[in-house]
């Protein structure tokens, strides 16, 4: 397949997508808005459904044109499927919960399930790179290594979908690089899914940023967070034959997302240093101090938007430095965003919105808030 026939395809991905989603506006069941929401009116939250059947039928093609891309990855005719498959299967428990509602516990097992699958039939993290010492084998724990990925990974690119285009523009970035990284080391499959993934989402951007006429949802949180870590060890995976040149680093997509894990990393050790219940909604993420403390929500996407560009930049030179390079690249991202979390947790200290780590106006709050989760 041609360069331009992908990019053309790409293109009716996109418009299939913002059909689907301008569909939707008027189809979706609303999302009601509560004491954490960043919304203010009744707003339909149904945008995931177009982006999960935009990405399958586009990347379907995409795959159909050219299977020897996949089949040169690993990813033959029966993985591609299974992949589709569960891929699909993540969106379609999502909408149930988007429109009837679903126990967290019943989601948290539905997510599980399907990382445990992945990683039985698709495949799984074989070596693990510690940062400034190489590559290491893990043999039977890369199992349950992976699992933990896939779920940590849904769920925190689901926390972080709070405003109008945060979740949907970081995504679009983070697949314009890690596509072209792929596309760089021949790792066709990935490249297309990131073609097909970037249109899908763009397209429902259309409708998302910045008017925010309808939301992604769970639906598209889950599904995209699911496709992302899936990317990230098939990626990693050695193709047949044992050959190294198409493989990607299994840092890629954790650098690429960085701005998002280090968020919601960082909001977890904040609400248990407060002894909180780290289950319950809340308001402690930075963007939404942020928010919190005035800024729009184009200027905090737009915040973030360039962070995944920085980001982006840094996976660049993950991808062709060694572990030493890659060390300093990864804690040089953490001490940078350390330095600017405080000086937003400073802001939002001095301006109220945000509670020290402990006083004893909160403590009897907290303990409250305990017995009441008990």
């Amino acid at each position: 397949m041609t360069s331009s026939s992908a990019l053309w395809i790409a293109v009716l991905i996109f418009a299939g997508s913002a059909a689907l989603t301008r569909a939707m506006i008027g189809l979706g069941v609303k999302a009601l808005p509560n004491h954490r929401s960043s919304h203010d009116e009744p707003t339909p939250s149904s945008g995931g459904v177009a982006i999960a059947l935009a990405f399958s039928a586009g990347l379907m093609v995409l795959y159909g044109l050219e299977p020897q891309a996949g089949m040169r990855f690993g990813m033959d005719g029966a993985r591609f499927a299974l992949f589709m498959g569960l891929s699909l299967l993540v969106a379609l428990v999502s909408v149930i919960d988007d429109v009837w509602g679903a126990p967290p516990a019943s989601k948290f097992i539905a997510q599980c399930l399907a990382a445990l699958a992945f990683v039985i039939f698709i495949g799984r993290i074989e070596m693990l790179d510690f940062l400034g010492r190489g590559e290491i084998s893990l043999g039977l724990w890369g199992y349950g290594l992976t699992v933990l990925w896939i779920v940590f990974f849904m769920n925190a690119f689901n926390f972080m979908d709070g405003i109008n285009g945060i979740a949907g523009g970081g995504a679009v970035v983070a697949a314009a690089f890690l596509g072209c990284i792929a596309f760089v080391q021949g790792s066709e499959f990935v490249v297309f899914a990131c073609l097909a993934l970037g249109a899908a989402v763009l397209g429902f951007l259309v409708f998302n940023f910045p008017a925010g006429r309808i939301f992604m949802g769970d639906t598209g949180s889950q599904f995209i967070g699911f496709v992302f870590a899936g990317l990230a060890v098939i990626g990693n995976a050695l193709p047949p034959g044992g050959g190294v040149q198409t493989k990607l680093s299994i840092l890629l997509v954790p650098v690429l997302f960085f701005p998002f894990i280090f968020d919601v990393l960082l909001t977890l050790v904040y609400r248990s240093l407060r002894r909180q219940n780290i289950t319950q909604a809340h308001r402690d993420h930075l963007y939404q101090i942020g928010i919190r403390l005035g800024a729009s929500h184009v200027a905090v996407t737009s915040l973030y938007v360039g962070l995944f560009a920085l980001c982006g930049l840094a996976a660049l030179y993950v991808q062709r430095v060694d572990a030493a390079g890659r060390f300093w690249i990864v804690s040089g991202l953490f001490l940078g965003f350390s330095a600017g979390a405080a000086r937003v947790y400073r802001a939002g200290l001095k301006g109220g919105v945000v509670a020290p780590l402990y006083s004893k106006a909160t403590a009897g709050v907290n303990r409250r808030d305990r017995r009441k989760t008990r």
